[in-house]
């Protein structure tokens, strides 16, 4: 199954403005879900998991909007 994903400019300013700590982690979340298809909640603190339940919105926002323009 290929699937197609959007990382736009938000998404990456939202992850620059964490902790160093958090940015690895939500880098590492993503990957793990959208490349290698696997739950990245193994390696989320609580907090973490409200960080990137909000980058992963605005992925699939972005990718949503994206895919409806073409």
């Amino acid at each position: 199954m290929t699937s197609s994903f959007v990382i736009t400019p938000r998404v990456i300013q939202t992850i620059n403005s964490m902790t160093p700590d958090d940015r690895s982690v939500i880098s590492q979340a993503l990957s793990m879900e959208y490349i290698l298809g696997e739950n990245p909640d193994t390696i989320l603190s609580p907090m973490q998991k409200v960080l990137y339940a909000i980058i992963r919105f605005y992925v699939r926002q972005d990718t949503e909007r994206r895919l409806n323009q073409q």
